[in-house]
């Protein structure tokens, strides 16, 4: 026999004992710094924590081409925009001309004004929660102009670099050093010690500086972050970064690799047979990693590498948050829009820091594709599993609030209308206020008035747009993608 269960908003209050409050979850927790522990980063108080984000380029050459000194905007609303992506960390790359201010930088965008503005940047990020690196990125010797990427570090200027970053940073300890972007065309006794450098096209013979001298440099001004130091081939080749690895008396060394489909080591067999086993005994980070740079500017091998990195507890930057289009670009505007990449990209980035989104994807799809009762048991699953540190308050509801929606629905179009009524009590105990318990009990009344699961939710079609329009946006930003119609829509039983 079909029991009919009556259920308004007003009986459902009553019904409503036990005072639960509203379930959320905190946001964002404040920075407590960064050190190596052994082959893990940790924070301040001892727990491994991944680096994942994004690189932020424009600050290496907006400068000495004299029109700026970000590439965008550097204030409180673009760090929250960041922040947005579920991004605990931003590379910086630093001109060393720029920060030195010399070589013919305007003063407007070099010495004094280009550091402060970088250092309030840098505070503005790690006051929200996001980690900062900073990164010598374009620098060149003598009086040549810092206008491109180099082989090494110059003896000229990068050392004297190095002393005044180092020291302006000191008291962050939520700052890294990525002591210099991307070596190339040297071997590995040059890469630690420093060499005479042939040149090329705008110098003549010049001598680089090696790792080991940066090193000592930094820890000479008394800062004690974690130094990155990428390897050879524009950061990709760590085959010998072991066997050659700069020392520090403070242990606090990281290595660095850059990884793009057009690099040698762009597969999983190299990343396990080259970075895995490095892995095991240093951090490594993926300073660097993005789609081709010609058509069709396919993120396939991006993506791969993110996934090998999650499984190997790496962290991992995105190239790159600019909008200058092309396949390498993340965002299309700096409000946070996305390009392919981008949006990809910002998928897996949700559904690392959020990981139970990933559960109620693959449950919406089990419902759309009418495996009920799979649906209804990952619905459980979302629901029993513990809330993240980056779910606010509103994501936490969001996720909860369709997970209980959608099995209510699906259990009473199943005949199983007692276990309905008890997810729907649930869901009110939550918060009765919020808009999926409201569209919820309006649901449940409808039905028991009809006795039609069908009818009920034709009958709650109008208000779904109104009444949840705010979770949905959320629950969009996550990457979960319903329009309000398809919000209430009746699976078969399978």
């Amino acid at each position: 026999m079909r029991v009919i269960f009556f259920a308004s908003l007003g009986l459902l209050a009553s019904l409503l004992s036990t005072g639960h409050p509203p379930v959320s979850a905190a946001g964002a927790s404040a920075l407590s710094g960064v050190h190596v522990l052994g082959n893990q980063l940790v924070n301040g108080d001892s727990m491994q924590i991944r680096l994942i984000g994004v690189n932020r380029s424009g600050t290496e050459y907006a400068c000495i081409r004299g029109w700026g000194i970000f590439e965008g905007p550097a204030d409180a609303a673009s760090t929250r925009v960041v922040r947005s992506w579920h991004v605990n960390t931003v590379r910086l790359g630093l001109n060393e001309d720029c920060w030195l201010g010399i070589n013919g930088v305007p003063r407007a965008y070099g010495g004094a004004n280009y550091q402060r503005a970088v250092i309030d940047y840098v505070n503005e990020l790690t006051a929200n929660g996001i980690y900062a690196i900073v990164d010598l990125h374009w620098n060149a010797p003598g009086t040549v102009p810092a206008t491109l990427l180099r082989a090494m570090p110059d003896e000229d200027h990068s050392s004297v670099f190095w002393k005044s970053v180092a020291t302006a940073f000191a008291d962050n300890p939520n700052v890294l050093f990525d002591i210099f972007n991307e070596p190339f065309g040297v071997g590995w006794d040059c890469w630690r010690d420093g060499c005479l450098y042939p040149g090329g096209v705008d110098t003549g013979p010049w001598q680089t500086v090696g790792m080991q001298s940066l090193v000592n440099t930094i820890r000479a001004t008394g800062a004690t972050q974690p130094i990155l130091v990428g390897g050879l081939a524009f950061a990709n080749d760590l085959s010998e970064w072991r066997s050659h690895e700069p020392e520090d008396p403070l242990h606090q060394l990281v290595a660095s690799v850059h990884v793009y489909p057009f690099n040698l080591c762009n597969n999983p067999t190299c990343w396990d047979a080259q970075i895995a086993p490095l892995a095991a005994v240093v951090p490594i980070i993926v300073g660097e990693v993005g789609t081709d740079w010609t058509p069709p500017f396919t993120d396939t091998m991006a993506l791969e590498l993110t996934h090998w990195a999650d499984r190997h507890r790496l962290g991992y930057l995105g190239w790159t948050w600019n909008t200058w289009g092309g396949g390498d670009a993340l965002l299309t505007n700096y409000a946070g829009e996305s390009t392919s990449w981008g949006a990809d990209f910002k998928a897996h980035l949700v559904q690392v820091a959020v990981p139970r989104v990933h559960l109620l994807i693959d449950a919406n799809h089990a419902y759309a594709h009418q495996n009920v009762q799979t649906a209804i048991d990952l619905y459980e699953q979302t629901l029993n599993t513990a809330a993240s540190e980056e779910e606010s308050a509103s994501i936490s509801a969001a996720i909860d609030g369709l997970a209980s929606f959608r099995q209510i629905v699906g259990l009473t179009a199943s005949g199983r209308e007692e276990e309905a009524r008890r997810r729907l009590t649930v869901l009110a105990e939550r918060d009765p206020d919020a808009p999926l318990a409201r569209l919820g009990a309006q649901f449940w009344d409808q039905y028991g008035m009809t006795a039609s699961a069908s009818t009920a939710c034709a009958e709650l079609a109008p208000q779904a747009d109104t009444q949840a329009g705010a979770v949905l946006q959320t629950l969009g930003s996550l990457g979960v993608d319903i329009r309000h119609d398809e919000l209430c829509v009746l699976p078969q039983a399978g």
